[in-house]
């Protein structure tokens, strides 16, 4: 008899590429700032990446469905190692705009393949849906972590190991991929723990796939928004920090705050799955993009720099946990499109925070700039969520 579990390998896989996703964006914006980059300069270069990631997303984020998920997963490998490879050659400006727009381009398209498969595989094994989602979070979220914490200090020390790691990785992804494929198809062979197979407690708003829809709509926009705040702290930390007088190689033990509150929130909301279909507490819940321009608004020392991070990943993880969940599972047979959809808002809003956030960094100062940033973006976040809400109780009422 197999043992059951509660992680397969390709969740290791979704924690191993995120490691070196985290590893390589923590060198561009330090490196950036070493360089002497503006606040919008480094934004400006986050925009350029973005894009790319955005448009492999909606590109070849959907390749998987057609031609194989795990397939489609094994060429993206062999070009990373093509793009590590570059990467530790270049040592310019230039090859640095460069390298970040073809690493955005991998992982664009890396992730709804992985997201893809895991969403489909599982739920032929009839794994409880919040299940699904929460565990894929909790993946990449303990591996950004560490790409977050290192990245920095790497960039300064040795920043050679950067990419050889990718080279190994990469290398190591393409073939351990390959041959899982030959021997078991395109899908994930494990036999999942009794405790993923229970019944989700909030089934009418699962099966109810019109108000799955209008959920995704709704998540998808507010992700956007409160991700600008957290795409925003990654990369204008560590030029801030400098500001602040803080060493460069240790700003990413203080901006992963930031990744400890994606990984913090992810483990509540796994744990405890009221929050499906509850708009109440979800709004009580993003009530912590706010909060996180209050922080910053006094961050002037290690701590007050950690916990603006820390929030700032709060203000993150909320909506992105609520927009996974109803953008993977309204459509049952379109797991790789929607993957592909979530992927594309990602990468958008990698972009647009760091250069709106950089211009009002510039402006106002990069406390002040925060706090008004924040505070903006909340507005448009609890309106966003008012509208939305009305507009069901309309349709409730029409239809009684």
């Amino acid at each position: 008899m197999r043992r059951q579990k509660i992680f397969h390998k390709y969740h290791l896989l979704s924690f191993v590429i995120s490691v070196q996703a985290y590893l390589y964006s923590t060198y561009i914006n330090s490196t950036a700032a070493k360089l002497g980059f503006s606040f919008t300069q480094i934004g400006l270069v986050n925009l350029i990446l973005s894009i790319a990631y955005a448009i492999a997303s909606v590109t070849l984020g959907h390749v998987g469905t057609r031609y194989g998920y795990k397939r489609t997963i094994s060429f993206l490998a062999l070009y990373l190692f093509i793009v590590s490879l570059f990467g530790l050659l270049e040592n310019s400006s230039t090859g640095l705009v460069v390298f970040a727009v073809l690493q955005g381009v991998f992982f664009g398209a890396f992730f709804p393949q992985v997201e893809g498969l895991i969403a489909k595989s599982e739920s032929l094994l009839r794994i409880d849906p919040p299940s699904i989602t929460g565990r894929f979070t909790l993946s990449w979220s303990t591996g950004n972590i560490i790409g977050v914490a290192f990245g920095p200090f790497l960039t300064v020390r040795a920043p050679g190991v950067i990419f050889v790691v990718g080279l190994i990785i990469s290398g190591m992804t393409n073939l351990l991929v390959s041959l899982d494929y030959q021997k078991f198809g395109d899908t994930i062979t494990f036999t999942p723990s009794r405790k993923l197979l229970e019944h989700s407690q909030n089934a009418s708003v699962v099966t109810n796939k019109n108000a799955m829809r209008k959920l995704r709509l709704e998540y998808r926009i507010i992700l956007f928004l409160g991700g600008l705040i957290y795409t925003s702290v990654l990369a204008s930390f560590p030029k801030l920090m400098m500001l602040a007088g803080l060493k460069l190689e240790n700003a990413g033990f203080l901006t992963v705050g930031a990744n400890i509150g994606v990984l913090l929130t992810f483990v509540i909301l796994q744990s405890w799955k009221g929050w499906v279909g509850n708009e109440y507490f979800c709004g009580i819940l993003l009530s912590v993009v706010p909060m996180t321009g209050l922080i910053a608004f006094f961050a002037k020392n290690p701590l007050t720099f950690f916990l603006t991070a820390l929030f700032a990943g709060f203000s993150y993880a909320v909506p992105y946990t609520f927009a996974i969940f109803y953008g993977l599972l309204s459509e049952e047979e379109e797991h790789g499109k929607q993957g592909a959809l979530h992927e594309m808002v990602i990468g958008l809003l990698f972009g647009v925070g760091p250069l709106v956030g950089g211009i009002l960094f510039d402006k106002f100062g990069g406390n002040l700039g925060l706090l008004v940033y924040a505070f903006s973006i909340s507005v448009v976040i609890y309106l966003i969520q008012l509208l939305f809400n009305f507009s069901r109780k309309q349709k409730n009422q029409a239809t009684k």
